[in-house]
């Protein structure tokens, strides 16, 4: 429909998380006083994209040039997730897109998803599981402890640092590992690439955080199972390319190390023919370690800070800088 002469048209907000509560999208829309249109993953036929001035995504979607091109009137883009490494930054850039993304709410349950692993497993959990599906009360082999064990985690950022307080919490020694080997709080060592070996040798669990990049991708392979513990667990919570999902299967069928959870693959959703499935000491998360109940309020606080600066035309939180990709 045609605008009648001098009719102002309001800017849209338009919003593509799949999974947002009522609740959170009600705030929303209280917060910018905007029209608000819902399009989970971008697939209506009628979505007005030609009057959205922001847009809020988890950046998964297939954000492109030409989706671009149909949103003349885009002028930020708010990411409800750390990485943007799905976003076309050279496009957003060139089209003078503002690109911000959410950091520091991942920290709290990342760390405690970490944590629950390692007293699942230390603590052998499963066992206790299976001996009460069989109403068996068996009192005689005896369950680790926590303390005293060595965690590795490949990645000192925020979310690594909260891992490692609640890791010496535990009176566990944690080992990091970073591009510099630049000391850390928290950390009683910190390693880089040069004695990544060395750091694999030591620990009894493995923590990836590490972003996703041409040196990363199978970060974990072959010859870096076959130098770990043999009672070594590997958690996955960066990004899947991290490891190398058949030498995994390989060493785990082998027995070459404990175990390992994943929450994150190479291909999203995990599909139903994956392998990873039917490995019995794999543990398989759908990519939620950082994600509770608090997550979309803490996602919304953030950009009800940069909502208010970007009317002010200030700088806003967490402000990506295309040319760098953070």
């Amino acid at each position: 429909m045609n605008n009648l002469p001098g009719e102002r048209v309001l800017p849209m907000l338009l919003i593509t998380v799949f999974d947002m509560p009522e609740e959170q999208i009600a705030r929303i829309k209280k917060i910018t006083g905007m029209p608000v249109y819902v399009d989970p993953n971008l697939k209506k036929q009628d979505a007005p994209l030609d009057k959205i001035e922001i847009l809020i995504t988890y950046g998964l979607e297939n954000i492109n040039a030409d989706l671009l091109d149909r949103m003349p009137a885009l002028k930020w883009i708010q990411v409800f997730q750390t990485g943007v490494e799905h976003i076309p930054l050279s496009e957003v850039h060139d089209r003078g897109i503002l690109l911000t993304n959410v950091k520091g709410l991942y920290g709290k349950p990342m760390s405690e998803y970490v944590m629950s692993i390692v007293l699942y497993i230390t603590r052998d959990i499963p066992r206790f599981v299976r001996n009460q599906k069989l109403h068996r009360y068996e009192r005689e082999e005896l369950v680790d402890e926590v303390n005293g064990k060595t965690m590795g985690i490949f990645g000192t950022g925020m979310i690594g640092q909260e891992v490692a307080k609640k890791a010496k919490a535990f009176d566990m020694k944690v080992l990091g590992f970073n591009t510099s080997g630049r000391p850390v709080p928290s950390f009683d060592a910190v390693y880089t690439w040069d004695s990544k070996e060395e750091m694999l040798q030591q620990c009894d669990f493995i923590v990836l955080l590490l972003p996703e990049t041409e040196q990363t991708r199978n970060f974990i392979s072959d010859k870096e199972l076959k130098l770990m513990k043999n009672d070594a667990y590997l958690i996955n919570i960066g990004r899947g390319p991290l490891v190398d999902e058949n030498a995994l299967i390989c060493s785990l069928t082998k027995g070459e190390i404990r175990g390992a959870a994943l929450d994150v693959f190479d291909i999203e959703p995990l599909p139903e023919n994956s392998p990873l499935w039917d490995v019995d000491n794999i543990l398989i998360t759908p990519h939620l370690s950082g994600k509770s109940v608090r997550f979309f309020g803490r996602c919304i606080d953030i950009f009800e800070s940069n909502f208010y600066a970007y009317q002010k035309e200030k700088e806003m939180k967490f402000q990506v800088d295309p040319d760098r990709g953070y």
